[in-house]
């Protein structure tokens, strides 16, 4: 989407900030955390929403909109992972505020403010988790240079979940107004371009400036780097990338001999978990392919 007219991009300006809880997480209890500690892991998400909130004062400057790129997992603080892996604590919860705006009630399931959300046109992007699943542990495992984490460990086992997404396409849904949540299924991508193009329309994207091709890039940092190799590496849409035809069972035996029987079976639990919210979001998308 980085040839859309009257658009900047923005992408993953969370990301770090998300990490740097999911590598703490086996820490313990925020509340049993010193408060300089707790005060600093929260400074991070603070930081990433600020470069955000930069991002958008640009764009404004410059009499453009902003594509805004993020996982639905990043847009909460390090008090809902947390609670998460440990349960409800006794810390304050990570709400933020826009620049300048007046405090305003906070119904949304992730730390950012009602008022920023609703005022995006939201496109949720979901993938089967057959294929995300696995494609994530690999990434966390290189990433930090942490080959024995396990999809048990609370580091991967908080990111190996679609509840995120589905409860913040569910807030979405019910919120009058105009906006309307978009959800468009990887394998459509991969092979429907009208799936694409039909979403385009109803975001006020140009569907005639979607790249279906493009040069290799590099990406410079370490982490980043690993999680968009993929991606960075291609120089156009991967057909064998898509989810449907695959066997459940098929899939299940590969991790096995990949990540050890404990883990493959581990990884299959996570899938199966995560298959209602998929399943869920799949048939609410924007355009079903024939």
């Amino acid at each position: 989407m980085s040839k859309q007219p009257g658009y900047q991009n923005s992408g993953y300006k969370l990301f770090d900030a998300g990490f740097a809880s999911f590598t703490q997480l086996s820490k313990g209890r925020l509340s049993e955390w010193p408060e300089v500690e707790r005060k600093a892991l929260y400074d991070t998400f603070r930081l990433g929403f600020d470069s955000l909130q930069d991002e958008l004062e640009d764009a404004r400057k410059n009499g453009k909109q902003v594509f805004i790129k993020e996982h639905a997992l990043l847009l909460s603080g390090p008090d809902k992972f947390f609670s998460h892996v440990y349960g409800q604590d006794e810390v304050d919860a990570l709400v933020l505020k826009e620049r300048g705006a007046p405090d305003s009630s906070h119904t949304n399931p992730t730390s950012l403010p009602d008022s920023l959300l609703l005022s995006v046109r939201p496109i949720f992007q979901i993938r089967h988790p057959i294929l995300m699943f696995p494609s994530m542990v690999r990434a966390e495992q290189k990433a930090y240079g942490l080959g024995a984490i396990r999809p048990r460990d609370p580091i991967l086992a908080v990111t190996l979940t679609l509840r995120h997404s589905r409860a913040l396409y569910d807030w979405y849904r019910s919120q009058a107004g105009d906006v309307h949540p978009q959800v468009i299924d990887a394998d459509d991508i991969i092979n429907d371009r009208d799936a694409v193009s039909h979403v385009c329309k109803a975001v006020g994207l140009s569907p005639d400036a979607v790249q279906y091709e493009w040069e290799t890039r590099e990406e410079m940092d370490p982490k980043r780097a690993v999680f968009l190799s993929t991606i960075n590496a291609s120089k156009g849409i991967i057909p064998g990338l898509a989810a449907r035809g695959l066997d459940f069972e098929l899939e299940k035996t590969k991790w096995k001999t990949e990540f050890g029987d404990e883990d493959g079976e581990d990884i299959a639990k996570f899938v199966l978990d995560a298959m209602p919210d998929y399943v869920y979001l799949l048939n609410e998308r924007t355009y079903i392919s024939t």
